[in-house]
Protein backbone atom coordinates (compact mmCIF):
# COMPACT_ATOMS: atom_id res chain seq x y z
CA UNK A 1 0.00 0.00 0.00
CA UNK A 2 1.35 3.40 -1.02
CA UNK A 3 1.94 5.98 1.71
CA UNK A 4 -0.25 9.04 1.36
CA UNK A 5 1.12 12.33 2.66
CA UNK A 6 -1.60 14.76 3.65
CA UNK A 7 -1.29 18.52 3.59
CA UNK A 8 -1.12 19.79 7.16
CA UNK A 9 -3.95 21.71 8.76
CA UNK A 10 -3.04 25.34 9.04
CA UNK A 11 -4.66 28.26 10.89
CA UNK A 12 -3.96 30.75 8.14
CA UNK A 13 -6.49 33.29 9.41
CA UNK A 14 -4.46 34.00 12.56
CA UNK A 15 -1.52 35.41 10.60
CA UNK A 16 -1.04 39.16 10.43
CA UNK A 17 -1.11 40.79 6.99
CA UNK A 18 2.65 40.65 6.45
CA UNK A 19 2.86 36.97 7.42
CA UNK A 20 -0.21 36.16 5.33
CA UNK A 21 1.22 37.91 2.27
CA UNK A 22 4.58 36.15 2.60
CA UNK A 23 2.90 32.76 2.98
CA UNK A 24 0.60 33.31 -0.01
CA UNK A 25 3.46 34.50 -2.22
CA UNK A 26 5.44 31.38 -1.45
CA UNK A 27 2.43 29.10 -2.02
CA UNK A 28 2.02 30.65 -5.46
CA UNK A 29 5.73 30.09 -6.12
CA UNK A 30 5.34 26.39 -5.23
CA UNK A 31 2.36 26.10 -7.59
CA UNK A 32 4.38 27.65 -10.42
CA UNK A 33 7.38 25.45 -9.68
CA UNK A 34 5.20 22.35 -10.07
CA UNK A 35 4.88 23.26 -13.74
CA UNK A 36 2.63 21.61 -16.31
CA UNK A 37 1.81 18.06 -17.34
CA UNK A 38 3.79 16.73 -20.26
CA UNK A 39 2.78 16.21 -23.01
CA UNK A 40 -0.86 16.92 -22.11
CA UNK A 41 -0.30 20.45 -20.84
CA UNK A 42 -2.19 22.04 -17.95
CA UNK A 43 -1.16 22.36 -14.31
CA UNK A 44 0.72 19.40 -12.87
CA UNK A 45 -1.36 19.96 -9.74
CA UNK A 46 -4.72 20.03 -11.55
CA UNK A 47 -5.28 23.70 -10.71
CA UNK A 48 -6.97 25.88 -13.31
CA UNK A 49 -4.95 28.79 -14.69
CA UNK A 50 -7.62 31.34 -13.74
CA UNK A 51 -7.41 30.23 -10.10
CA UNK A 52 -3.65 30.72 -10.04
CA UNK A 53 -3.97 34.12 -11.73
CA UNK A 54 -6.60 35.36 -9.30
CA UNK A 55 -4.57 34.14 -6.32
CA UNK A 56 -1.52 35.97 -7.65
CA UNK A 57 -3.44 39.17 -8.34
CA UNK A 58 -4.95 39.23 -4.86
CA UNK A 59 -1.54 38.46 -3.39
CA UNK A 60 -0.23 41.55 -5.14
CA UNK A 61 -3.05 43.57 -3.62
CA UNK A 62 -2.13 42.28 -0.17
CA UNK A 63 1.45 43.32 -0.82
CA UNK A 64 0.25 46.82 -1.65
CA UNK A 65 -1.85 46.92 1.53
CA UNK A 66 1.12 45.94 3.66
CA UNK A 67 3.52 48.41 2.03
CA UNK A 68 1.21 51.25 1.13
CA UNK A 69 1.47 54.81 2.40
CA UNK A 70 -1.92 55.99 1.24
CA UNK A 71 -2.42 59.74 0.82
CA UNK A 72 -5.22 60.83 3.12
CA UNK A 73 -7.71 63.64 2.71
CA UNK A 74 -6.20 64.93 5.95
CA UNK A 75 -2.89 65.66 4.22
CA UNK A 76 -3.98 69.01 2.79
CA UNK A 77 -5.35 70.08 6.17
CA UNK A 78 -2.16 68.98 7.90
CA UNK A 79 -0.03 70.95 5.44
CA UNK A 80 -2.02 74.13 6.06
CA UNK A 81 -1.94 73.79 9.85
CA UNK A 82 1.75 72.90 9.82
CA UNK A 83 2.51 76.08 7.86
CA UNK A 84 0.47 78.10 10.34
CA UNK A 85 2.43 76.85 13.35
CA UNK A 86 5.73 77.21 11.46
CA UNK A 87 4.91 80.84 10.70
CA UNK A 88 4.04 81.47 14.35
CA UNK A 89 7.32 79.98 15.58
CA UNK A 90 9.32 82.03 13.08
CA UNK A 91 7.39 85.19 13.99
CA UNK A 92 7.90 84.58 17.72
CA UNK A 93 11.68 84.36 17.43
CA UNK A 94 11.82 87.25 14.96
CA UNK A 95 9.95 89.34 17.51
CA UNK A 96 12.25 88.28 20.34
CA UNK A 97 15.37 89.12 18.30
CA UNK A 98 13.92 92.50 17.45
CA UNK A 99 12.99 93.30 21.06
CA UNK A 100 16.47 92.33 22.25
CA UNK A 101 17.59 95.61 20.64
CA UNK A 102 14.68 97.61 22.04
CA UNK A 103 15.58 101.01 23.52
CA UNK A 104 13.12 100.20 26.30
CA UNK A 105 14.99 98.54 29.14
CA UNK A 106 12.09 96.39 30.30
CA UNK A 107 11.42 95.04 26.81
CA UNK A 108 15.12 94.48 26.12
CA UNK A 109 15.64 92.50 29.31
CA UNK A 110 12.44 90.49 28.87
CA UNK A 111 13.28 89.61 25.26
CA UNK A 112 16.87 88.65 26.08
CA UNK A 113 15.76 86.44 28.96
CA UNK A 114 13.04 84.68 26.92
CA UNK A 115 15.24 84.30 23.87
CA UNK A 116 18.00 82.62 25.88
CA UNK A 117 15.43 80.35 27.50
CA UNK A 118 13.71 79.35 24.24
CA UNK A 119 16.81 79.27 22.03
CA UNK A 120 16.87 75.42 21.91
CA UNK A 121 13.54 75.58 20.04
CA UNK A 122 14.65 78.09 17.37
CA UNK A 123 14.74 75.55 14.54
CA UNK A 124 11.91 73.33 15.72
CA UNK A 125 9.76 74.28 12.71
CA UNK A 126 12.22 72.38 10.49
CA UNK A 127 11.70 69.12 12.40
CA UNK A 128 9.50 66.25 11.12
CA UNK A 129 5.81 66.68 11.98
CA UNK A 130 5.53 64.61 15.14
CA UNK A 131 8.87 65.82 16.50
CA UNK A 132 7.86 69.42 15.91
CA UNK A 133 4.63 68.82 17.83
CA UNK A 134 6.58 67.65 20.87
CA UNK A 135 9.12 70.47 20.63
CA UNK A 136 6.43 73.16 20.39
CA UNK A 137 4.78 71.73 23.49
CA UNK A 138 8.10 72.04 25.27
CA UNK A 139 8.47 75.64 24.09
CA UNK A 140 5.00 76.52 25.37
CA UNK A 141 5.62 74.83 28.72
CA UNK A 142 8.90 76.70 29.25
CA UNK A 143 7.50 80.06 28.15
CA UNK A 144 4.54 79.74 30.52
CA UNK A 145 6.47 78.85 33.65
CA UNK A 146 5.59 81.18 36.49
CA UNK A 147 9.00 82.86 36.54
CA UNK A 148 8.70 83.71 32.84
CA UNK A 149 5.17 85.11 32.81
CA UNK A 150 6.29 88.69 33.59
CA UNK A 151 8.50 88.60 30.48
CA UNK A 152 5.65 87.20 28.36
CA UNK A 153 3.38 89.99 29.58
CA UNK A 154 6.01 92.69 29.04
CA UNK A 155 6.32 91.63 25.40
CA UNK A 156 2.57 90.98 24.89
CA UNK A 157 3.23 87.40 23.71
CA UNK A 158 0.17 85.74 25.28
CA UNK A 159 -1.87 85.81 22.06
CA UNK A 160 0.99 84.41 19.98
CA UNK A 161 1.49 81.54 22.42
CA UNK A 162 -2.26 80.84 22.46
CA UNK A 163 -2.39 80.75 18.65
CA UNK A 164 0.66 78.51 18.52
CA UNK A 165 -0.85 76.11 21.04
CA UNK A 166 -4.13 75.97 19.12
CA UNK A 167 -2.38 75.23 15.80
CA UNK A 168 -0.13 72.64 17.40
CA UNK A 169 -3.05 70.85 19.08
CA UNK A 170 -4.98 70.85 15.80
CA UNK A 171 -2.01 69.34 13.98
CA UNK A 172 -1.71 66.60 16.59
CA UNK A 173 -5.44 65.85 16.35
CA UNK A 174 -5.39 65.70 12.53
CA UNK A 175 -2.36 63.40 12.62
CA UNK A 176 -4.17 61.02 14.94
CA UNK A 177 -7.30 61.06 12.77
CA UNK A 178 -5.28 60.34 9.62
CA UNK A 179 -3.54 57.40 11.30
CA UNK A 180 -6.89 55.95 12.40
CA UNK A 181 -8.39 56.41 8.93
CA UNK A 182 -5.47 54.71 7.25
CA UNK A 183 -5.60 51.79 9.67
CA UNK A 184 -9.36 51.37 9.22
CA UNK A 185 -9.07 51.55 5.44
CA UNK A 186 -6.31 48.94 5.32
CA UNK A 187 -8.19 46.69 7.73
CA UNK A 188 -11.44 46.76 5.73
CA UNK A 189 -9.67 46.15 2.43
CA UNK A 190 -7.47 43.36 3.75
CA UNK A 191 -10.47 41.55 5.26
CA UNK A 192 -12.19 41.38 1.87
CA UNK A 193 -9.07 40.30 0.00
CA UNK A 194 -8.06 37.73 2.58
CA UNK A 195 -11.53 36.17 2.68
CA UNK A 196 -11.30 35.42 -1.04
CA UNK A 197 -7.68 34.27 -0.79
CA UNK A 198 -8.65 31.89 2.01
CA UNK A 199 -11.14 30.25 -0.35
CA UNK A 200 -8.56 30.04 -3.12
CA UNK A 201 -5.88 28.57 -0.83
CA UNK A 202 -8.33 25.94 0.38
CA UNK A 203 -9.16 25.10 -3.23
CA UNK A 204 -5.51 24.99 -4.32
CA UNK A 205 -4.35 22.82 -1.43
CA UNK A 206 -7.35 20.46 -1.75
CA UNK A 207 -7.04 19.98 -5.51
CA UNK A 208 -3.26 19.51 -5.27
CA UNK A 209 -3.70 16.87 -2.55
CA UNK A 210 -6.35 15.03 -4.57
CA UNK A 211 -4.06 15.11 -7.59
CA UNK A 212 -1.20 13.73 -5.50
CA UNK A 213 -3.39 10.78 -4.54
CA UNK A 214 -5.28 10.17 -7.80
CA UNK A 215 -2.40 10.84 -10.22
CA UNK A 216 0.81 10.90 -8.19
CA UNK A 217 3.92 12.36 -9.82
CA UNK A 218 7.22 13.77 -8.65
CA UNK A 219 5.70 17.24 -9.08
CA UNK A 220 2.71 16.55 -6.80
CA UNK A 221 4.88 14.83 -4.19
CA UNK A 222 7.34 17.72 -4.18
CA UNK A 223 4.53 20.26 -3.86
CA UNK A 224 2.93 18.52 -0.88
CA UNK A 225 6.29 18.08 0.85
CA UNK A 226 7.35 21.69 0.27
CA UNK A 227 3.96 23.10 1.28
CA UNK A 228 4.09 21.16 4.56
CA UNK A 229 7.60 22.51 5.16
CA UNK A 230 6.35 26.04 4.48
CA UNK A 231 3.46 25.52 6.91
CA UNK A 232 5.88 24.32 9.59
CA UNK A 233 8.17 27.31 9.01
CA UNK A 234 5.28 29.81 9.06
CA UNK A 235 3.89 28.29 12.25
CA UNK A 236 7.30 28.50 13.91
CA UNK A 237 7.75 32.15 12.99
CA UNK A 238 4.21 32.96 14.15
CA UNK A 239 4.80 31.26 17.51
CA UNK A 240 8.10 33.10 17.85
CA UNK A 241 6.41 36.45 17.24
CA UNK A 242 3.66 35.71 19.77
CA UNK A 243 6.22 34.57 22.37
CA UNK A 244 8.28 37.74 21.89
CA UNK A 245 5.18 39.90 22.24
CA UNK A 246 4.22 38.07 25.42
CA UNK A 247 7.71 38.51 26.89
CA UNK A 248 7.62 42.22 26.15
CA UNK A 249 4.18 42.52 27.77
CA UNK A 250 5.42 40.66 30.85
CA UNK A 251 8.49 42.90 31.08
CA UNK A 252 6.36 46.04 30.75
CA UNK A 253 4.04 44.78 33.47
CA UNK A 254 6.99 44.08 35.78
CA UNK A 255 8.35 47.59 35.19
Amino acid sequence: MRTIIKIKEFGITRLNNAEYTNFSTRVLSLVNQAGTLEPEGGSALGIEEEVTEEYGTLGGTMGDIVAQSRISDRTAELTAVDKQRDDLVVYLFKLLRSKKSSPLTEERKAATSLYNLLKPYVGCYRSPGQQETVQIRGLLTDARKAENLPNVEALSLANILTELESANDEYASLTEQRTEERAASRLDESKTVRARMDELYDYISTVAFVQSVASPTDATATFVTNLNALIDETNALYNQRIAQAKRKTDEDNEQ
